[in-house]
């Protein structure tokens, strides 16, 4: 049956996604209560149950043959659009906010003054939060936000370009519907082959699109991020692209998120001092007096960036000054008081739950470092282990047992061992596997320390002398079980290494493994030997 008075066409392309597309045309019901909607489906060729799912919630199931397009895709259902207005999702998608901003945008003469509009969107990448709860409303975890234009007038003939990372190109002026979140999960794999799999198509599409354009900072940007399925020379020369470009075109959009990837590549190469002057200049162009305060989304990056660099190279005190300017960005980022103009051109890198912990745990080395046990303690009080992250709460407990002998920290290990004991029996895998893991740690840890430390630190957290010994003794049989496990896990990883160095085409993965090892063990002689044999 035909509509009549169509505000809102809501288009998506689908190709098996059975896992989440009931979730997300779910997601749409009060929206599609309140405002006179459509809802298209393009299937691009699923084989699982995508498009039966589809015809639940919508007559409007269309088909279109898959040509590593994705414009191509997107163009052929806003075509059949009927709405005044076009508003695009994918599946992996849920729009799980108050809808209200929205849907008083379509009932207001406002709306005509706009050749568009971004919408506030939320990366999910923790899969086992992903998979656990019923909707994405309900996730806590690490994530990261970023603008998109997905809403646009159909009278404008809209038409997205790019074979891939495609976009809507848009005039002035455009609405920012930042009140209104779309929370997507399709980065949060828990099976790293699907995760490079999907990476490595992304790369080999923006390859083809950066070979039309070698001056398209926004392809360059874009391809940046699949670093870890690109070879690492071509990586290089796309830094190398990328640095000349963004200096030559300061006025560009995607310039401030160039400068971030950019330094970001030198300091993960220990090129720590061209890190920290990307980093400078960006401090020295972009912010100040006089200057927007867009730019203060990617100056947490740059602020994040120039923090570990100068910690590294072991500059206490000016890293502590770049934490404190790196959290009072967060803290006006967390609190909404941010122009997010520059979200438009990507998300951030820094700004998750995960990153601003580790500026916590850089902030209390530094202090360590610095000799000021009392600051390092205060630090750490001031964080809720009981909401950390996995890698947070293992960090925190790694200063934890290095404070808890220091008086000036007042930090007592009694009190967050209990907590530990506590986390251990929750019923999330991944906090209680991370506190396991902080657990066996802080054993690990006393049973190695001198026997004056060891005394103090099973004191705080016994209460009884016959306990102490009994504690001891339970601490030392898993010593040396975790050693045994660890020694068996070696030998095994050696042997590994051996038959592949057999193979001529087995080499390169050979020398891989054999550098792996060697961080875990560096004073290995015969796995030095594996490398020194394996890079000739």
């Amino acid at each position: 049956m035909k509509q009549n008075n169509i505000m809102l066409s809501i288009c998506m392309i689908v190709k098996n996604e059975q896992r989440c597309l009931e979730r997300c045309l779910k997601s749409l019901k009060p929206l599609r209560e309140q405002l006179s909607c459509e809802v298209i489906v393009t299937d691009t060729g699923s084989t699982d149950n995508s498009v039966e799912i589809a015809k639940k919630y919508t007559d409007k199931v269309l088909h279109f043959e898959w040509c590593n397009d994705f414009s191509a895709a997107r163009n052929y259902g806003i075509e059949q659009a009927q709405g005044e207005w076009v508003m695009v999702m994918d599946a992996d998608e849920e729009l799980v906010e108050e809808v209200s901003h929205l849907v008083a945008f379509f009932n207001s003469e406002e709306k005509y003054q706009y050749t568009g509009a971004f919408c506030k969107m939320k990366n999910c990448f923790d899969a086992e939060t992903c998979n656990r709860i019923e909707s994405l409303k309900e996730y806590k975890g690490n994530a990261s936000d970023f603008l998109a234009y997905r809403i646009f007038r159909r009278d404008l003939n809209p038409r997205y370009v790019g074979i891939i990372h495609e976009y809507m190109p848009y005039r002035d002026p455009v609405y920012t519907i930042d009140t209104t979140t779309l929370y997507h999960d399709g980065y949060a794999f828990e099976d790293e082959s699907k995760r490079k799999q999907k990476k490595m198509r992304n790369a080999s599409l923006l390859e083809k699109a950066i070979k039309q354009n070698l001056h398209d900072l926004r392809a360059v940007v874009h391809i940046l991020v699949e670093e870890d399925v690109i070879n690492r020379e071509v990586y290089k020369n796309l830094i190398l692209l990328t640095e000349d470009l963004m200096y030559k075109d300061l006025n560009n959009l995607f310039t401030p998120n160039a400068f971030v990837k950019v330094a970001r590549y030198y300091d993960k190469n220990d090129d720590k001092q061209k890190a920290l002057k990307i980093c400078q200049d960006y401090v020295k162009i972009f912010t100040g007096e006089n200057k927007s305060s867009k730019y203060q989304t990617y100056e947490i990056d740059i602020r994040f960036v120039q923090a570990n660099a100068l910690f590294r190279q072991r500059q206490y005190r000016p890293a502590l000054k770049m934490i404190e300017k790196y959290m009072e960005l967060m803290d006006k980022y967390e609190k909404g008081e941010m122009d997010l103009e520059l979200l438009r051109t990507g998300s951030l890198g820094f700004a998750s739950q995960n990153n601003k912990e580790f500026m916590q745990y850089l902030q209390v080395r530094c202090y360590i470092e610095l000799k000021q046990m009392k600051q390092a303690g205060e630090i750490i009080q001031k964080v809720n282990l009981k909401e950390a992250t996995p890698k947070g709460m293992y960090n925190f407990y790694w200063l934890i047992v290095r404070l808890s002998n220091q008086k000036e920290a007042n930090i007592s290990l009694s009190y967050y061992y209990n907590i530990l004991l506590e986390l251990m029996k929750s019923e999330i895998p991944s906090q209680a596997k991370s506190a396991k893991d902080a657990h066996d740690m802080i054993h690990s840890y006393i049973v190695n320390a001198t026997l004056e430390e060891r005394n103090m630190l099973l004191e705080q957290i016994t209460s009884s002398e016959k306990e102490k010994e009994e504690l001891l003794a339970k601490i030392e049989q898993e010593e040396k079980e975790r050693k045994q496990k660890f020694e068996k896990m070696v030998t095994n990883i050696k042997a590994t290494i051996r038959s592949l160095m057999a193979e001529n085409t087995m080499k390169n993965k050979a020398l891989d493994l054999a550098k792996k090892l060697q961080t875990l063990v560096p004073e290995d002689e015969e796995v030095k030997k594996f490398v020194n044999e394996l890079n000739k």
